[in-house]
C-alpha cells in the first residue's frame, strides 16, 4: 500500500501499530493533510456509503465508511485506552451532531478523570495539529464542556 500512496501522494508518517496501520499522506495541490487508518484486529462493525469532501477542494467522492456509532464506540474504546486528547475531540465532534453517548457509569468516571489530567500542551500541541487556531482556541476556553455535561448526566444518574 505504501508504495501505491507513494506515486501520487507525500507520505508523512506510516506506522504499523498494534491495532492499526496508520499513513498520513498529503499533496502539494492541497495544504491539509489526510490521516487514513486501517484497522487489522477483525471486529463486527458496520458500514454504510458516504460522501467525502473537503473546503479545500471541489472533488467529492463516495467511500464506504463506519457508522457513526461504530465509530463514536471505537473512538470511546480507544480514547480509555490511549487517553489521548484527540480522541476526546472525536467523540465531543460525534456527539455534537446528534449521536447518543451510551456508556456505563464507570466509563464515564473515567473519562471524566482524563479530561481533568490534560495539560495546556495537549491543547496548544496535540489538538493544534488538527485544528486551526480559533478551533483550539474554543477548546482551550471551554476544556471540552459539552462532552464533559453528557459524562456528568451519565454519572448522576439514578
Amino acid at each position: 500500500m505504501k508504495s501505491f500512496l507513494k506515486k501520487k501522494y507525500i507520505i508523512r508518517d506510516c506506522a504499523d501499530k498494534f491495532h492499526t496501520i496508520l499513513f498520513e499522506i498529503g499533496s502539494s495541490q492541497y495544504p491539509r493533510h489526510l490521516k487514513i487508518e486501517i484497522r487489522k484486529v477483525d471486529k463486527k462493525i458496520k458500514y454504510e456509503k458516504t460522501i467525502a469532501f473537503s473546503k479545500f477542494s471541489n472533488i467529492q467522492v463516495l467511500v464506504n465508511s463506519i457508522t457513526l456509532e461504530d465509530m463514536l464506540n471505537l473512538k470511546i474504546e480507544s480514547f480509555l485506552d490511549r487517553k489521548e486528547i484527540r480522541d476526546c475531540f472525536d467523540i465531543e465532534f460525534l456527539l455534537k451532531r446528534g449521536l447518543p453517548l451510551i456508556i456505563e457509569k464507570e466509563q464515564a468516571i473515567e473519562m471524566t478523570k482524563i479530561i481533568r489530567s490534560f495539560k495546556e500542551n495537549d491543547y496548544k500541541v496535540k489538538l493544534g495539529s488538527i485544528l486551526e487556531k480559533k478551533e483550539r482556541d474554543y477548546y482551550i476556553k471551554k476544556n471540552f464542556e459539552f462532552l464533559k455535561m453528557e459524562l456528568r448526566k451519565i454519572i448522576n444518574e439514578v
